[in-house]
């Protein structure tokens, strides 16, 4: 599995999004405002505006303005329990991309386009160098987050690393998981699946036995597993995201663990579709729970 760390995939998305708005912003133009001094009509505006633009360039505009949005909230994530004044930096440079991305007319216009590029490339800078805060020379951690599908497929967390091609890793189990899987033993119609998950779930109290499970216990020498008790804070995650829906619990407490490690690999461990679904919206990774035999414990 080759997956880039996440400040990683953010900066790669950031320079994607950088080139989209130089090349939307030379295929605009500028006009300047035409004043005659003999005219007893005093025109009221900016010395510069932009130039209509025809609908291919509107249709790009839009596209390009839901994807920055889209990045940027994942920023504003990362950066949520940041100072203040690292937020309204955040916030102001925000306003003055968007500025541009929208072509508003307003009282800092540049003058030309090669202006306007120049601003627009020394305000994304800003977002360049707070990235650079999160980013460490130390090896990169890998965190796999199961759902409750996977852990009833592959109970054997210390299998996954044939999915991802790493012996060493980090398990984090959640607690909407655990509690999909109290529910699952008693209210599922068919009792062999009823089986499977007490299976599961005397594999995971096995673990409490072995150490602390909220700082980690080591299985299989190298895998690490730990539980969080702490459900996600929706005020910190992606706006779009249900707090009524279980599968977009898991997804915000996955984002939650992701930003609580901006420079590690935290994948989500899913065979279901819907939820890889929501998990490449929410620029997740994911993979797919092993084959392996459910066994019990």
């Amino acid at each position: 599995m080759e997956i880039a760390p996440f400040i990683v995939r953010l900066e790669q998305q950031l320079q994607t999004i950088e080139q989209q708005v130089i090349e939307l912003l030379a295929a605009s133009t500028l006009k300047k405002r035409y004043k005659d001094p003999s005219s007893l009509v005093v025109i009221i505006g900016y010395d510069y505006f932009w130039d209509t633009a025809d609908e291919k360039q509107k249709h790009s505009q839009l596209k390009l303005l839901r994807k920055y949005s889209s990045w940027f909230e994942h920023l504003q994530m990362i950066f949520y329990d940041s100072p203040e004044a690292t937020q309204k930096q955040i916030r102001d440079t925000d306003k003055r991309i968007r500025t541009l991305i929208e072509k508003r007319n307003d009282p800092f216009i540049p003058s030309t386009i090669n202006e306007a590029k120049r601003i627009f490339r020394e305000q994304i800078q800003i977002f360049y160098t707070l990235l650079q805060v999160f980013k460490t020379s130390d090896q990169v951690e890998i965190i796999l987050v199961p759902d409750t599908n996977a852990l009833i497929k592959a109970p054997d967390v210390a299998s996954y690393g044939a999915a991802i091609g790493q012996a060493d890793y980090t398990v984090v189990i959640l607690p909407t998981v655990l509690s999909e899987l109290d529910k699952l033993k008693i209210t599922h119609r068919s009792e062999e699946f009823r089986g499977k998950v007490e299976s599961v779930i005397r594999r995971l109290k096995g673990l409490r036995q072995q150490g602390n499970i909220h700082e980690g216990v080591t299985v299989n020498r190298v895998v690490t597993v730990k539980m969080i008790a702490q459900e996600p804070d929706f005020k910190k995650t992606l706006s779009w995201l249900d707090p009524q829906n279980n599968d977009d619990r898991i997804i915000a407490a996955t984002l939650e663990v992701q930003r609580e490690e901006p420079s590690s690999i935290v994948v989500l461990v899913t065979n279901d579709i819907n939820h890889q679904n929501k998990a490449e919206m929410a620029n997740l990774p994911f993979i797919e729970p092993p084959d392996t035999p459910t066994s019990s414990s």
